[in-house]
């Protein structure tokens, strides 16, 4: 008689062992050997023949013998499995590292501080715990709410528009992210730009002093001339590379500008007091100056270097009258004045004929940032 032993096979592992356990309850259900024996009486079984006798204990034992070996064969099976999968470095060798971990959040950048160094400059700090390539900054102006963007390779760095300057006085906001080496960036460090940086406000470099305020006086007649205000280095007392001027009319009488220029006076042997250097720069045309107001007109980009005169040169409306306000007497070391009769020669570098005058006209104060 076949034995349950060689009618069934030895499991190897994994999907055969459930499959070997299943069967042997299979066959213990078949055989309900534990039924069978208590429904059995003493008298019964002693009347069994001796065959009967044998197969029963014949089954018994093979049902006995594989209970035997499952007790044995599940222990060494799942016992090494555990203890393989929590032994350090076999999580990953079998991919179990991620059961009941979650994955790694991305490294963000975060600002530290946007702080105005100077009205042209603001000064970034962040701080990264990964490894970046470089770093990418978004730049957001108030109030017109317009954007840039620029690179800075490490904390801190200065933004100063990649050499162009910040605007004076001005708000600005900023957020940040990393750039690795693959190229890839990482998450920004806000959904928008929201880490405030103000640059430092204009500053005075020239300006009518109180006493000379308290002495000008109205001074009408100008229409179609030109004039070159020559303001000497010792009345300068800061650089910048914005600059805003305030020019000043007459308390009757509005002031109506043509045209305005700056530079510095060109340094080439033989040339004028008066003559432009190459850095000739518009400010402004078609500009009306209300009587008794003074008028900052708007800021323009220039390097103004107060070790060097300043050159304002202006051509007065030829249609227009004007009035300005005037400060006689000026030191010749401090400012002097250049006039020229029905002339439009402001953005002519190379100007002729003009007379010198110890007035200061119309150019109230002088800002730069």
């Amino acid at each position: 008689m076949t034995t349950v032993s060689s009618r069934f096979p030895r499991p190897g592992g994994g999907p055969e062992l459930q499959k070997f356990i299943k069967t042997r309850i299979d066959l213990l259900r078949q055989a309900n050997w534990r039924s069978w024996l208590s429904r059995t009486s003493g008298q019964e079984r002693a009347q069994q023949s001796p065959a009967v006798h044998a197969n029963r204990n014949r089954i018994c034992s093979a049902t006995m013998t594989e209970w035997l070996i499952l007790l044995l064969l599940v222990p060494a099976v799942v016992v090494p499995v555990v203890l393989l999968v929590g032994f350090a470095g076999c999580d990953k060798l079998f991919g179990l590292q991620h059961i009941n971990t979650q994955p790694p959040v991305p490294v963000v950048p975060m600002i530290v501080s946007a702080m105005g160094t100077s009205g042209t400059v603001i000064a970034l700090s962040w701080t990264y715990s990964g490894s970046a390539a470089d770093f990418e900054f978004e730049r957001m102006k108030l109030p017109e709410q317009t954007r840039e963007t620029f690179t800075a390779a490490a904390s801190p760095h200065d933004d100063d528009n990649n050499g162009q300057g910040l605007e004076p006085g001005t708000n600005y906001l900023y957020r940040v992210r990393a750039i690795g080496s693959d190229g890839e960036a990482s998450d920004w460090s806000s959904p928008e730009p929201n880490i405030p940086g103000t640059t430092l406000p204009f500053e005075t470099t020239f300006a009518w002093t109180p006493e000379e305020q308290a002495r000008s006086r109205d001074a009408p007649g100008f229409q179609g001339f030109s004039i070159v205000q020559r303001i000497e280095a010792i009345t300068l007392t800061r650089s910048g590379t914005r600059v805003r001027l305030t020019l000043r009319a007459a308390s009757v009488g509005n002031a109506s500008i043509a045209s305005i220029y700056i530079s510095k006076p060109d340094p080439a042997p033989g040339k004028d007091p008066y003559d432009s250097d190459s850095d000739l720069t518009l400010v402004s045309s078609a500009v009306v100056v209300p009587a008794n107001n003074s008028l900052p007109l708007p800021a323009i980009r220039y390097q103004l270097d107060a070790e060097q005169p300043l050159l304002v040169a202006i051509d007065f409306s030829a249609a227009l009258p004007s009035a300005i306000k005037v400060v006689d007497n000026v030191l010749a070391t401090e400012a002097s004045t250049y006039y020229k009769v029905a002339a439009a020669e402001a953005a002519n570098p190379d100007r002729t004929g003009f007379t010198i005058t110890d007035k200061i006209l119309l150019v109230e104060k002088i800002e730069v940032g």
